[in-house]
């Protein structure tokens, strides 16, 4: 009997170790599994609303507007009504305008005159501008128009002056549930008019300056569009390649056309090659240099000046803000305009817009406007990405 016990005992003692063996604790080649931490999106505070809304980006030079070498302001500004009924943009940048001073009233300010002559008169009660600025004592600025009933401005800043200024506007989103969540949508619009001709070396420089000042501003770009008029004439210039390349991917832009859409493709040369980019060209509306008057330029549709560049975050959508696939858009640029008025009917009918619009478009500048559509989301828990601090 003895032995018998003697054997149960030694027995349990074989089983019983082993498992001792097995604990993590007691062994260095086990190591408690690692769990990634979890990011936990809270859910809707109570009483905020589910909303999408869309903000309709405009870049447009304005050819002068108001030095009156086309005409008076109130001849243009029946144009100008025109092309805003159709387009309907809730930024609107006009650049190269000609130069007021930027405490005067009407009718010396040119931002009044569009205001409550042009936009307001359109949309009553819509419209308003963001403060405009001439630091660099140029004939000619930049004004950037807002929809405030979608946005409020929250403050200017000269980024560079160097020939022109080149202004970095804050705005937001007036999301309907932001007295419950306290959560603010920030929207960035750096305007821009570069240096014009055939050699790229001024605007080369002003554009890696402009792009110096902003990296240092930010560590990350935030919800920010960059447009304006660049007068690139293709993507190998040093100034838009510093634009759309970065040993920062965070601190990059993307032209829509090339990404995300993927609708053409990297190298570029649309000047010397613009039938390949014949729908996005934007110089010139006008195909004779005399008519409908001797302010622009001629050649109808023969390059792409104007770009609209969007930063990461309104690629991917990464805070609330998103840029709408293939919304990218050269108004009145059929595609078939290459050496052609905007209005004729050589090759073909222009019917990309109604014939009072391309009419309007021919008359009051010798630029084709660029649009881009954003949708904008409601925040309805108070989280957000943080908005990159501004270091100066």
């Amino acid at each position: 009997m003895k032995a018998i016990k003697l054997l149960a005992f030694l027995l349990a003692g074989i089983f019983f170790l082993p498992s001792c063996s097995k604990s993590p604790k007691n062994s260095p080649l086990i190591t408690p599994p690692v769990t990634p931490p979890v990011t936990v999106i809270p859910q809707p505070l109570p009483n905020t609303v589910d909303k999408s809304d869309t903000i309709k980006v405009m870049a447009y030079n304005v050819l002068g507007y108001g030095n009156g070498c086309q005409g008076s302001t109130t001849t243009l500004n029946g144009y100008l009504k025109t092309i805003i009924q159709y387009t309907q943009p809730d930024l609107f940048s006009c650049e190269k305008m000609s130069a007021f001073p930027v405490s005067s009233s009407l009718p010396v300010n040119l931002a009044d005159n569009i205001t409550d002559s042009v936009l307001n008169t359109v949309f009553p009660g819509r419209y308003a501008f963001a403060t405009p600025t001439d630091a660099s004592y140029a004939d000619n600025m930049s004004v950037l128009f807002y929809n405030k009933q979608k946005l409020t401005f929250v403050k200017t800043e000269t980024l560079l002056n160097n020939i022109t200024d080149f202004n970095l506007y804050k705005l937001y989103y007036n999301d309907p549930n932001i007295a419950i969540t306290h959560d603010t949508t920030f929207l960035y619009v750096l305007v821009n008019h570069t240096q014009s001709g055939s050699s790229s070396t001024s605007r080369d420089m002003q554009i890696a300056q402009e792009l110096q000042n902003l990296r240092s501003k930010f560590a990350y770009f935030p919800n920010l569009v960059n447009m304006g008029d660049f007068n690139t004439h293709n993507s190998y210039e040093p100034g838009y390649q510093s634009l759309i390349t970065s040993t920062d991917t965070t601190t990059k832009f993307s032209d829509p056309p090339f990404y995300p859409d993927q609708s053409v493709k990297y190298p570029a040369e649309w000047e010397d090659n613009a039938r390949a980019y014949a729908s996005y060209l934007t110089t010139t509306t006008r195909a004779l240099v005399n008519v409908p008057n001797g302010c622009g330029t001629n050649g109808g549709a023969k390059s792409w000046y104007d770009h609209i560049f969007i930063s990461p975050w309104l690629v991917k959508g990464t805070n609330y803000v998103k840029y709408v696939p293939n919304s990218y858009q050269t108004v009145g640029n059929d595609g078939n305009r290459l050496d052609e008025d905007v209005n004729s009917a050589t090759p073909v009918v222009n019917t990309s817009a109604p014939a009072a619009v391309l009419n309007a478009l021919f008359q009051f500048s010798d630029k084709y406007p660029i649009t881009i559509k954003l949708l904008v989301k409601a925040n309805r828990n108070a989280y957000s990405i943080a908005d990159p601090a501004e270091r100066n």
